[in-house]
């Protein structure tokens, strides 16, 4: 799964910290998710690098199909708007609740005006 992570990260045309910021979680686990080991992603997160790396699931996770994902994912980006919301995601898993609150409602003011 390391080397999957690691190949579709890459035909993405993502950095490491990219990656991370987009799921919500550090540079490092994204480093330790692509070099194997004792560290392996959770349910959670393989669902969000599934989405984010443009890749199905069972591939990501057994290899199935057996054909890797085709080149035609490292043209096909994400929107702006998703990528934009995937940031947001992932930078407010990182700020204290209250903080997160507060944008939030200032979000729901400034919808008001729209």
């Amino acid at each position: 799964m390391s080397a999957r992570i690691k190949a579709s990260r890459i035909s993405a045309g993502l950095s490491q910290t990219e990656l991370a910021v987009a799921i919500g979680v550090n540079r490092a686990t994204v480093g330790h998710w692509e070099r194997g080991g004792a560290f392996s992603p959770s349910l959670e997160h393989l669902q969000a690098l599934s989405v984010t790396l443009q890749v199905s699931l069972d591939w990501l996770v057994h290899g199935e199909p057996s054909v890797p994902p085709s080149s035609t994912h490292a043209t096909v980006s994400l929107s702006p708007r998703l990528a934009a919301e995937q940031r947001m995601v992932g930078l407010s898993r990182q700020l204290p609740l209250s903080f997160v609150d507060r944008v939030l409602a200032l979000m729901e003011g400034m919808a008001a005006y729209l």
